[in-house]
């Protein structure tokens, strides 16, 4: 079992968006590697002032105070995306933000019309990001977010809204048509009838209409309410089999392997769901290393890892929003409850013709609306100006060199096996990094 330096360049980037060079662990160790990535991890949570909550306020308001409400809410829940991206970037948080951005997905909820659920759903996620699923699953099904989003609020005793009870079988837990039938998904929502926020967002359940009859769920019969359903959930190992299949998809490869998905399941499962456990497994295994470009970047990992890199700064708000928005990627705004589908799909004819031209602009201090083509013209919301989407933070390339002084150039940037590539991009300097960041192959993890 070896673990030599460009295993470490992968395991950094796979765990933690990029770390240069000089900041790598001197072990040879594997787990000691691991295990300090684990433990320098800070956990802050993300944070803006906002007025008290007040739902009760807004319901009182004039339709034209309402618009501006909405509007400032929107902008708000902007400003968030733009401090949650910018938090990814900093050493101390990578993996905690990574397996953050990693929950995000799963648990799509849209909140960018809402700070205040922006803020609840993602410090939730933080919170548990490598805790334990049990904790993160409760925590999540009880939270206004999506409590709002999945319609629970029009969950009700005789008339049940099946919407939560589908996605949190399907989506959520244990996979699709594993184990439960339509007439299980219809008890189940009988199960969670009731479940509310009070006006401060804590979770309650209205026992007048909350059904508290009979219900038969995975062939048990009982009064099951909502807690008892995600109790049951858990115990059945299709939940484990079915997270850490999103958890290879999403840190080692879209080409699954049944024998690692029975690994990390069985790893999983025994260890009561405790995440931290299996990411260590999984960031220890052999298989993982054998991973190295056989994924492809997502678009926020991809900006990510290149501001780490250059310590970016990143100072033009709108169009780091803008650029999520083109790359197929804005956070807080899932396409849907099943979140991003990843993989392949984060490329396609313009968007790939855009990644491979945007190191190259921002290193430039370039106008990325300049380099758009028609198609993605045709995306750009007519209120966005030129002006918006500008790069022009300089670059401090002798930091770069010194932060990087002792690594072979290819190796640190590139995973993809590429001897060509690689015996003409193996001299440091400035051209050499810009031509190796406007590949094909950097695109890949």
């Amino acid at each position: 079992m070896g673990f030599n330096l460009e295993d470490k360049y992968h395991l950094s980037q796979r765990a933690e968006f990029f770390v240069h060079h000089h900041l790598l662990d001197t072990t040879d160790d594997r787990a000691k590697f691991v295990n300090a990535i684990f433990s320098r991890q800070t956990n802050k949570l993300l944070y803006i002032k906002l007025p008290k909550w007040d739902p009760n306020s807004f319901k009182n308001k004039s339709d034209k105070q309402k618009r501006t409400i909405r509007k400032q809410r929107r902008q708000q829940a902007k400003q968030l995306n733009y401090l949650w991206f910018k938090q990814m970037m900093e050493n101390d948080k990578g993996l905690i933000e990574k397996m953050t951005l990693f929950w995000h997905g799963h648990f799509a909820c849209r909140t960018i019309d809402n700070p205040y659920l922006t803020l609840e759903m993602n410090n939730l996620l933080r919170t548990n990001a490598l805790g334990n699923f049990k904790d993160l699953l409760f925590a999540v099904s009880k939270s206004a977010s999506m409590i709002n989003y999945l319609h629970l609020r029009q969950n009700k005793k005789g008339k049940a809204n099946e919407d939560f009870a589908r996605e949190l079988c399907e989506l959520f837990t244990l996979g699709r048509d594993v184990d439960y039938t339509e007439k299980d998904v219809s008890e189940i929502a009988r199960s969670f009838t009731g479940w509310r926020t009070d006006d401060d967002g804590n979770h309650i359940i209205v026992d007048r209409v909350h059904d508290s009859g009979e219900k038969t769920i995975f062939g048990k019969t009982g009064n099951f309410n909502g807690e008892d359903v995600l109790n049951m959930i858990l115990e059945n190992k299709h939940t484990s089999e079915f997270i850490v299949t999103k958890m290879y998809k999403f840190f080692v490869k879209e080409d699954i392997n049944s024998e690692h998905i029975g690994e990390l399941s069985t790893v999983f499962y025994n260890a009561n769901y405790d995440i931290t456990t299996v990411m260590k497994h999984l960031f220890n295994a052999d298989w993982f290393y054998d991973s190295k470009g056989q994924l492809i970047k997502g678009p926020i990992e991809f900006l990510v890892g290149l501001g780490k890199m250059f310590d970016l700064k990143y100072p033009h708000q709108t169009a780091i929003q803008g650029i999520q928005y083109y790359l197929g990627q804005v956070l807080f705004d899932p396409p849907n409850v099943a979140g991003w589908a990843g993989g392949r799909h984060w490329i396609d004819a313009s968007r790939f013709a855009l990644r491979l031209r945007l190191p190259s602009l921002i290193l430039n201090r370039g106008y990325v609306m300049d380099e758009l083509t028609p198609e993605l013209d045709e995306m750009i919301a007519k209120n966005q100006k030129k002006k918006d989407f500008k790069f022009d933070e300089p670059i401090d390339w002798e930091q770069f060199w010194l932060k990087n002084k002792d690594a072979n150039i290819f190796d640190l940037l590139i995973r993809n096996e590429n001897d060509k590539l690689k015996g003409s991009h193996n001299e440091a300097n400035n051209k050499n990094v810009i031509h190796l960041l406007s590949t094909p192959d950097f695109q890949l993890t």
